[in-house]
């Protein structure tokens, strides 16, 4: 009985997430990552890794936080590393769209130019084709925004 009910509040809250209507300068300000959770409501901190449909193990848990800019720019952090970029708010799909800034002597750079999914831009850095994180519900001091599968992302605004 307990799971058949979060099952339908987890989908209500889906619904409810869609029809907001959210502007780019609600999201500016330092939103720092809480939590992920499961379909039930249930925090996890490892899941089952997979690449190209493939089991590749447990994925312990380690999401960005992000500072978005009123100027467009974004910082996103972890414990384990530090990015930059320019992002976006898509108001039709309530999808944020981050495009991470690559220096132009990283190492990564000509492999990401083969794969043509970098473009340089006027400041002369490159920018990686936008990540799109969905924003599933807002409010002023809190988001969720969807992962991967059957999982949701909590964050909090600082």
């Amino acid at each position: 009985m307990k799971k058949t009910i979060l099952t339908t509040l987890t989908l209500l809250i889906f619904q409810i997430g869609i029809s907001q209507e959210i502007t780019e300068s609600d999201l500016i300000g330092e939103w720092t990552f809480i939590e992920l959770q499961d379909e039930n409501g249930e925090k996890q901190t490892k899941i089952p890794l997979t690449r190209f449909g493939r089991d590749m193990g447990i994925e312990k848990v380690n999401r960005d936080s992000y500072i978005f800019n009123d100027d467009r720019t974004y910082k996103s952090f972890n414990p384990l590393n530090t990015s930059y970029g320019t992002w976006f708010l898509d108001i039709k799909t309530n999808e944020i769209n981050l495009e991470l800034r690559i220096e132009p002597k990283s190492p990564y750079l000509p492999s990401l130019k083969k794969a043509k999914i970098v473009t340089k831009r006027k400041d002369g850095f490159y920018y990686q084709k936008a990540v799109k994180k969905r924003i599933i519900v807002f409010s002023t001091d809190s988001m969720t925004m969807a992962d991967r599968e059957k999982y949701v992302l909590i964050y909090e605004r600082k």
